[in-house]
């Protein structure tokens, strides 16, 4: 016996279904029946789905790229010259992950915590097990070697944040994805310069982390070209990562140098307390710089600091992973990536990244 639904459908699809006007019972065209069916079909099949348009899954087997070399499960190594606690380095390591996830790739991450030794044997131990390619901060010469060991063995290399790589070594590191600090220098000095707040024969301060390490160099290079150029000067100081002793060491120099006219730190660790050490000592000084945090962002809002050169960290992450994987699937060469033109977060902007910082700023 054939179930009424069953009847439905047979004639549905043969075009024969029936309806009654004014009590007579009328065939519906074949067309508007098939027109009808693909309808529902479509509402159908879109609310099988479970998404709208667009919504897509991160590093799923469908949304990696097609084509060339199969990389889906290929590890890279993700090594970070800092530790675990600096917070800058969050950002570049969403980035990474969410790199290594569009392309199916295993991140072996490793924290260095500013060693070289350890940086050293914690690559030489990731080449021996003979991973597909390495992204690392490379914060001085020091690791020209087992940078050039990894493409020695055919090891694809890209440094990430800081490449202080020189001679061979510099040679051996396939592409840097970072700040072109000279060029920061030289941004966040002529903007300040713009603004009135340096003048000819003004002494700024120019705090820093760690002033031997490349960045440091070429930040502070960048800053004196634009300050020499009008007839400024600028003097450098040592601060170290820890916002007690940097505070504590900002404030000796001020106390020490009162004609400072202008404060330029060269890393997130003096900018982030500069204010703070200016209000210790009960002055008002303009105070520019770079990189990001909470902190920094707040003293924007409140006019305290007048802005900063944004390294753009989760670039540097994604970038480098993006740069490996590129390479190892379609053979193309990695490439320089600068990830700081222009990026100077001031009063005018600074409310479009206060809600990313920590995750993507």
């Amino acid at each position: 016996m054939v179930s009424r639904h069953r009847k439905f459908w047979t004639s549905f699809m043969q075009g024969k279904v029936t309806r009654l006007v004014d009590g007579r019972r009328l065939r519906t065209p074949r067309g508007i029946v098939m027109s009808a069916f693909c309808a529902a079909l479509i509402v159908l099949l879109a609310a099988c789905g479970g998404g709208t348009a667009g919504s897509g899954t991160t590093g799923s087997a469908s949304s990696a790229p097609s084509g060339g070399n199969d990389i889906s499960g290929r590890t890279i190594l993700f090594e970070i010259q800092s530790s675990p606690s600096d917070s800058f380095f969050v950002p570049v390591l969403n980035g990474a992950k969410t790199a290594a996830a569009t392309y199916g790739l295993k991140l072996q991450v490793q924290y260095a915590s500013n060693d070289d030794t350890t940086e050293i044997t914690q690559v030489n131990t990731a080449l021996a097990s003979n991973v597909a390619g390495v992204a690392l901060s490379i914060p001085d010469p020091g690791l020209n070697k087992v940078v050039c060991a990894a493409r020695a063995k055919n090891i694809a290399v890209v440094a990430f944040n800081i490449n202080g790589s020189s001679g061979q070594g510099a040679s051996c590191v396939q592409a840097f994805v970072g700040q072109d600090f000279v060029q920061s220098g030289q941004l966040i000095a002529q903007h300040m310069i713009q603004l009135g707040q340096i003048k000819s024969g003004d002494h700024v301060f120019c705090p820093v982390e760690f002033p031997a390490q490349v960045y440091a160099v070429q930040r502070y290079a960048g800053v004196k070209q634009a300050l020499q150029a009008i007839g400024a000067t600028c003097e450098e100081l040592g601060t170290g990562v820890d916002f007690g002793p940097a505070k504590s060491d900002m404030v000796s120099y001020l106390l020490g140098h009162p004609k400072t006219s202008a404060i330029i730190a060269l890393g997130h660790t003096p900018l982030d307390q500069a204010p703070a050490a200016t209000k210790q000592i009960n002055r008002t000084i303009p105070i520019g710089g770079f990189d990001v945090t909470q902190d920094i962002l707040s003293s924007i809002k409140s006019g305290a600091i007048t802005a900063t050169v944004d390294q753009q960290p989760y670039i540097q992450g994604f970038q480098s992973i993006t740069q490996l994987a590129l390479y190892l699937k379609y053979g193309l060469s990695p490439a320089n990536i600068n990830t700081s033109t222009g990026a100077l977060i001031d009063k005018n902007n600074v409310d479009q990244v206060v809600n990313l910082v920590g995750t993507y700023r």
